[in-house]
């Protein structure tokens, strides 16, 4: 669901960038040169990146909180209370003999699979989304022109992304590991966990949270607009 989300939010963020780019042609936005392309293209890809590094990152921390408070709070899971042992009935005026409780073979918990699962596919993306990123990064350093009005577009898209991915997963994260820990169990229900919502939510924060300072410091930066001629 993570991964579906933050694809789908990039999409629909890159769609609306580029709207919005072509709709300011002109005034200070994106111009259909060869530079003016690439450098699209740059943003765009750096997106991409920080979307790839956002998934690893959760994958990292839904791992770290299985370790630590459990993999039921993060996988979910439903108790699992032993019946005690009935002796078989015995004809009668016979001698029963003695009776021994047959071992039953271990079945591995699919949930520690899971676990490492998270833990591989977190290093993998955060690597991958980081590099993917300072490689763009770089690459738009060391172009030549201004492009404020692609950068401008640029934060207030990742600040948007990452802000609905947070308000999306992380409420819905705490209410179900409160939820876990407050409820009192029960038997025959399976309660799910909340290692996607939270871990999603957890990662999608500091992300937001960066994009939005970057966003207050170009706002600070930037010149104040000259009024409009009468």
């Amino acid at each position: 669901m993570l991964v579906g989300v933050l694809t789908a939010l990039g999409v629909l963020g890159a769609i609306g960038l580029l709207v919005v780019l072509f709709l300011q042609r002109g005034r200070d936005g994106v111009d259909l040169s060869l530079g003016g392309l690439l450098r699209l293209y740059l943003y765009l890809a750096s997106l991409a990146g920080v979307i790839a590094f956002a998934i690893g990152l959760a994958g990292i921390i839904a791992f770290v909180l299985a370790a630590a408070f459990g993999l039921d709070v993060v996988y979910g899971g439903q108790i699992q209370r032993p019946f005690p042992a009935i002796a078989p009935a015995c004809a009668p005026n016979n001698t029963c003999p003695p009776f021994v409780t047959p071992l039953q073979p271990a079945i591995p918990d699919p949930r520690i699979r899971q676990q490492t699962d998270d833990l591989v596919r977190g290093v993998t993306f955060v690597i991958f989304g980081g590099v993917f990123w300072a490689a763009h990064w770089w690459a738009r350093r060391t172009l030549s022109g201004a492009a404020s009005g692609l950068h401008r577009a640029y934060l207030i898209v990742g600040t948007a992304i990452f802000g609905v991915a947070t308000i999306a997963f992380l409420p819905m994260g705490i209410y179900q590991a409160l939820s876990f820990a407050i409820a009192p169990p029960d038997q025959f229900t399976f309660r799910p966990g909340a290692g996607e919502a939270l871990s999603g939510g957890l990662a999608a924060l500091p992300l937001w949270l960066g994009y939005l300072w970057l966003v207050q410091r170009a706002l600070r930066s930037a010149p104040p607009s000259s009024p409009t001629a009468a």
